[in-house]
């Protein structure tokens, strides 16, 4: 290696002198270091191989989501239901701007909201030999490659020598604090290691009025498993985000239908009442007395009729917020894994390793430059 620098600083120096860089001495100055240059570049590649090896087989499983509501999920398109129950004039049909977007489907299956009811969905994982949580494999089953391991080595050791109870205090205090503040979302560190891996084990893409589903775990039928579990928990979560409100709107409508119905019932047996004790009886007084009956019950009756419009009217908002979702194409067992790509990433590593090599020697050549030209001031 010494020999080799010195050819180079030789270059360096003629260079110097004629100002100027020839091309043809430059590349014989780089092939004099060509051992160096293989070295290197197989070295890397090397590291690459014991990744490759060490890194457990993955398999995807795929499946499609049809989106009927092309504009997004709470739009109002159900107009004309609305119009065939002589509801027309009630506005349905105007009210696009509250719709949600299909694009943010993506988005929003990975937030942590979703994920953290996603993980604990069970799966058959034959290792176990036995359906556990997804909590559990990432925390007690998955397996990882090599360097995952050696870069956790210096956090193990810290953790041993500087352990600390107050993890245990966390874990105890921490449901009661989500109890009294549910809008702020509390996360133990195994539940964060759970979302975070899961997020790489999904993937979920639109691509036009589809939505194309991968997901990836070492077992092929456990892959399928946790798509068919991601595709109902898709439809379960949107249509609870999609009609909350129009939940609550149509709860609320419907118990004011309720006492409405009620109070004509109470009204029209108070006037049929009135009318049983006082047949035949010819006085003004009971007459006057009668036609408050009898405005009372018109006065109940079109508060009933009315509410039971807006009733109707809460019920097809709350259809036709429910995202239309069908199964276009259902979860497959993957035949063959899909990770790692032995030939891909094996000369991707093998690239990789020449261009660190001859970035290298530019590196060497640049700081023999620098090296010799201050030994000259």
């Amino acid at each position: 290696m010494i020999r080799e620098v010195l050819k180079l600083d030789q270059f360096i120096s003629n260079s110097l002198q004629k100002d100027e860089i020839n091309i043809k001495e430059l590349i014989g100055a780089f092939f004099i270091f060509r051992k160096w240059i293989l070295t290197i570049a197989f070295f890397v590649f090397a590291l690459g191989l014991v990744y490759l090896v060490s890194s457990p087989e993955e398999y995807t499983s795929k499946s499609k989501l049809l989106l009927e509501q092309s504009g997004g999920f709470g739009g109002k398109s159900l107009g004309g239901l609305a119009s065939i129950s002589g509801l027309g004039n009630l506005g349905l049909g105007n009210q696009n701007s509250e719709a949600l977007p299909a694009e943010l489907i993506p988005e929003l299956v990975r937030e942590s909201d979703f994920l953290k009811l996603l993980m604990y969905e069970t799966i058959y994982l034959e290792d176990a030999g036995d359906s556990i949580s997804l909590l559990r494999y990432v925390n007690e089953f998955e397996e990882h490659d090599f360097y995952y391991h050696l870069i956790r080595v210096p956090s193990k050791i810290k953790s041993r020598l500087f352990f600390s109870t107050t993890t245990d205090t966390e874990k105890i205090t921490s449901p009661e604090k989500t109890l009294q503040e549910p809008e702020i979302l509390s996360l133990e560190s195994d539940e964060r290691k759970t979302i975070g891996q899961l997020r790489k084990r999904i993937l979920v893409e639109k691509e036009e009025r589809l939505l194309l589903i991968q997901t990836k775990m070492p077992d092929p039928v456990a892959s399928a498993q946790l798509n068919a579990i991601l595709v109902k928990n898709i439809k379960n979560y949107l249509t609870e985000l999609s009609s909350e409100k129009e939940l609550r709107n149509f709860e609320f409508i419907e118990k004011r239908t309720v006492e409405a119905k009620n109070r004509v019932s109470n009204t029209q047996e108070a006037l049929a009442r009135f009318r049983d004790s006082n047949r035949g009886i010819n006085s003004q007084l009971v007459k006057t007395e009668e036609d408050m009956l009898v405005s009372d019950f018109n006065l109940e009756f079109n508060v009933y009729n009315s509410l039971a419009q807006q009733l109707e009217q809460a019920r097809i908002k709350v259809q036709e917020a429910s995202p239309m979702l069908t199964v276009f194409q259902k979860p497959q067992v993957p035949t063959s894994p899909s990770e790692p790509k032995f030939v891909l990433l094996g000369l991707a590593f093998l690239v990789l390793g020449f261009v660190l090599a001859v970035l290298s020697f530019f590196i060497l050549l640049v700081f023999r430059i620098l090296k010799l030209q201050f030994s000259d001031v």
